[in-house]
Formats: C-alpha cells, sequence, structure tokens
C-alpha cells in the first residue's frame, strides 16, 4: 500500500533489484538513498565463490534496456557481470545515490512514517524517507550451515561454500561437498583438479537443465516459452485455454513432460552409478521438482566426473561428524579433512521489527505479498527481488518499472481488501502443490510469464511483447529475451 505523496526512498540493498530501483524511481523524480553492508554495489555479485557465474544465457540475464556487451561471453562469469552492474550504475547516472559500507541496523515505523537507523565506519544516523524499498533478495547474509551432531568434535576443516574464494584452498585435501544445487556442483567440479579426493554427499537428486538440449538447442527454447509455461501446473490465475489443457486435456501435459524427463535422463546420463549403489534420477516428476529451490543448469561434464569416479557421490544424508570423518544416513563412513557446505543461506530480515513481520504474515515460507512487493498492512513498504524466476534480472526490472509507476500514481492499486484477497489466493495455490521451502512464497520460476504479463498489465502496457507478421506464432513457441522488454522499463 501507498500512502501520501512520495518524494524520498530509502532502499536496502545495492545489489540488481535495488539498483533497479534506484534507476526507476529516479525517472520519477524521487529522491533516493541506496544503503548497502558491502563496500562495493553488487549484493550477491560483489563477492562469489570460486568460479561463480550467471547459469544461463546472457540475452536472458541483462537489464532490458541496457544490454551486455557483445564481449561478454553466454554464463557470464560473476566478475564480469559485477562490473556490468557498475556500468549500469554509471550509464542511468545515479551513483550519488548509493551509500555502500553503511548498514541497516534498524527499521520501525511510528506515528511520523517509517525510520531507519543505518550504520557505517565514520557513523550512526537516523534516516526518515518517505518510502522504504527493500531490496535485499531472498536470503540473509547468514550462510545455512546443518547443525549436524559431532560437528564440534571434527578434526578438519568445516567451510561454507560462500569462503571458497580461491579453490587452492582446497589443494591437498581430502574433501567432502554437502549439497546438489549450482554452488555446490561447481565447487565439487572445481575441487577435483587440485584436491587429493572429492566426495559429493547430497540426500535427493534434482533434474538438471542441460546449457543445450540434446547438445543442440539451447534450453530456453525447450523450457522458456508461452507453450511450455501452458505445460505446467496451472498459475494462480489460469487464462480458459490452460485451464482446459489440465482438465479434459491433461494427458497432453503429463505426456510432455515424460518426454522431457527420458530426454533428460538419457543426455545427462542420470542412470549413473553413485559410490554407494544408487543413480541421479530424481524421486519427484520434474514439473513439481522444477520449483525447488536448487533447480540449476550444470556446468558442463559435471556428471562425467561422477561417471568416471572422480566425484565420488552418496546419494544418502549427513548423520554425523566423527573426528576424522563423516558417518552417512546409509551407514558409509567418509575418511575427509575438509568438509564444504553448499547449503545456500538462512532468509529473514533482521532488521525488520516484530510488529512489521507480524503485519507482513511471515510465515514458515516467507512473506506473502501483492505481486510480490507490496502488503496492505505496512503502507509505504515495498520488497523488491522476492520473486523467484528463471529471468531474475527482466523481472526485478519490472518490478521497478510499477513501483514506480504505482508512486507517482500513474497505475491504480486495488483496495486493501482486494490485495489481501489477492494475497490470500497466491498463498492458498502456493501451498497446495509447490515443495515445501522458506522461499516458496517468492518462487515464480517457469510461471514468470505470467507474472509478467500482471506488471505490464497493471502499468497499461501490452504484455505480448512479440511483433511482425509471425508475432502470434511467436508469442507461443518463441522464448522471451530480455531486450523484449525495453520499451516497457
Amino acid at each position: 500500500m501507498i500512502e501520501g505523496e512520495i518524494r524520498t526512498a530509502a532502499i536496502i540493498g545495492a545489489g540488481i533489484s535495488g539498483l533497479a530501483a534506484a534507476k526507476s524511481l529516479r525517472q520519477k523524480g524521487i529522491e533516493c538513498a541506496v544503503f548497502d553492508r558491502n563496500p562495493v554495489l553488487g549484493g550477491v555479485w560483489a563477492d562469489g565463490y570460486h568460479g561463480f557465474g550467471v547459469q544461463i544465457q546472457k540475452d536472458l540475464y541483462e537489464f532490458p534496456d541496457f544490454p551486455l556487451p557483445g564481449n561478454v561471453p553466454d554464463f557470464t562469469p560473476g566478475p564480469l557481470f559485477q562490473r556490468y552492474l557498475e556500468d549500469y550504475c554509471d550509464h542511468f547516472g545515479f551513483r550519488d545515490c548509493l551509500k555502500l559500507g553503511t548498514r541497516v541496523i534498524a527499521l520501525d515505523r511510528d506515528a511520523d512514517g517509517w525510520c531507519l537507523e543505518v550504520t557505517s565506519e565514520t557513523a550512526t544516523e537516523t534516516v526518515r524517507p518517505d518510502l522504504v524499498v527493500v531490496a535485499t533478495g531472498l536470503y540473509s547474509e547468514t550462510p545455512n550451515v546443518p547443525q549436524i551432531t559431532g560437528l564440534d568434535s571434527f578434526g578438519g576443516e568445516i567451510l561454507h561454500n560462500s569462503r571458497v574464494k580461491d579453490i587452492e584452498m582446497l589443494r591437498g585435501y581430502r574433501v567432502a561437498v554437502v549439497g546438489y544445487g549450482k554452488s555446490a556442483t561447481d565447487i565439487a567440479g572445481a575441487a577435483v583438479d587440485v584436491a587429493n579426493e572429492v566426495h559429493l554427499v547430497f540426500r535427493q537428486a534434482h533434474w538438471p537443465v542441460p546449457r543445450k538440449l540434446l547438445g543442440l538447442l539451447p534450453f530456453k527454447w525447450g523450457m522458456l516459452t508461452r507453450l511450455v509455461a501452458a505445460m505446467i501446473p496451472p498459475y494462480v490465475r489460469p487464462s480458459p485455454v490452460v485451464r482446459m489443457l489440465h482438465t479434459v486435456g491433461y494427458p497432453l501435459p503429463w505426456i510432455f513432460w515424460r518426454i522431457v524427463e527420458l530426454l533428460l535422463r538419457y543426455q545427462q546420463r542420470l542412470d549413473t552409478p553413485t559410490a554407494n549403489g544408487r543413480n541421479l534420477i530424481p524421486e519427484h516428476p520434474i514439473e513439481f521438482d522444477a520449483y525447488t529451490e536448487v533447480t540449476m543448469v550444470p556446468r558442463p561434464g559435471f556428471i562425467n566426473l561422477i561417471r568416471t569416479g572422480r566425484i565420488s557421490a552418496y546419494r544418502s544424508g549427513l548423520a554425523r561428524f566423527e573426528p576424522d570423518g563423516l558417518i552417512l544416513e546409509d551407514g558409509s563412513r567418509l575418511e575427509v579433512d575438509c568438509v564444504v557446505f553448499g547449503t545456500g543461506w538462512k532468509t529473514g530480515f533482521d532488521f525488520l521489527p516484530q510488529e512489521v513481520r507480524a503485519a507482513l504474515g511471515q510465515g514458515p515460507d516467507g512473506i506473502y505479498l501483492y505481486r510480490h512487493i507490496l502488503h496492505p498492512g505496512t503502507p509505504n513498504l515495498a520488497f523488491l527481488g522476492r520473486a523467484s524466476s528463471f529471468m531474475s534480472v527482466t523481472t526485478f526490472a519490472l518490478q521497478a518499472r510499477w513501483l514506480a509507476e504505482v508512486v507517482a500514481g500513474t497505475a491504480t492499486l486495488p483496495s486493501a481488501n482486494e490485495m489481501r484477497a489477492d494475497i490470500d489466493a497466491l498463498r492458498r495455490w502456493k501451498q497446495s502443490w509447490m515443495p515445501d521451502s522458506p522461499a516458496r512464497s517468492a518462487t515464480l520460476l517457469l510461471h514468470m510469464a505470467h507474472y509478467h504479463d500482471e506488471l505490464i498489465t497493471d502499468i497499461g502496457g501490452d504484455p505480448l511483447r512479440k511483433t511482425g507478421i509471425l508475432a502470434p506464432l511467436k508469442e507461443l513457441l518463441v522464448p522471451y529475451r530480455a531486450s523484449d522488454f525495453r520499451e516497457i522499463v
């Protein structure tokens, strides 16, 4: 909910969503201050683990109105993407908004509005903006390191993947990497060149998305079209065609996903045996498994490292630590002297007071918001970056434009009751079928096309962005790129 005239905004976070917010709000004449605890901008792109980078093609992961340079490769390396964010800031001229090396330690609301307490190396001050934009993403700065029995007794090194800045840190070690997401598999794949042994420990396998389907077609053509979006479990507000497809026409989407699974099993060699006698075939159907938090595009050759034994994969949970190794839930024992947890980050907003969290209705699966941005119980508090999609840069840019139009009064919000009803419908829809997850409230992934349509329609734009005589066919079969939304943002 937006109340009163907005002249100033405090943006918490200088990552992709925070920078998009500053650019769009400044274009509406709103004075912005962007606070970030890091001394450089970029959020997660400011300081990643060894070899981190974008896991999709660059035309899907760039700002619609500021394309990546032509000489930047697909699957952009992390340091190059951080440099690109610096250039984005300078190109649109809002570097003077940045308050880097400044941490927001408290956020509260009184009769006069929002009040932020911020601290830096030189001072602590109070800021009173008309609008607060939380752009810190889905996760906190706290690494998620599971508290496993015997952890304190382990005589070796215990690391979170975020601390592995240089793979040389693992040279000569017998390493166990815990997890099966992108960061875990990246670290395990790089460690084979320096470590004496590399083990990968994971409880559940998940469907990997290859960079090219059957080695020929970029995965966006097979996964990120409106046709595929019609095949997944219907959106919270499905069209009549999609509703019919998933009732009387249900065999069609079921057959479609079984064919996709067969292709992935063949191409990715998911029958590869693990060291404890299992394989890499996931237990859950791909159309549901895709909504877990570990969806990833593995680096080329990763499965082959398991197949050839350079990575010893154990499909089992971690039961306990011993002084010289690990005991897995299936009874396997690994003698290791370094454990790397590729288990992500904890969710949370430590600076939000309890009464604000209560007003937002924060639960085990996160905060549900109107359009993933606003809540009627917290006026003039907006969230950007809480919408997980395969084109997150485009998604956040559209969110920022939507918020700017709402703040400027050129787009109208529904009533508070209507917003609450919309939020409740979103919550019921997600909880009725999506896998349980601390980030479920923000998960969109393959539903991003429907969400983008809503944002664009709300601000009076045309969600159908394809042009030319073949536009209807292109809408159905051709994946969207960031550049398709240039005129919107």
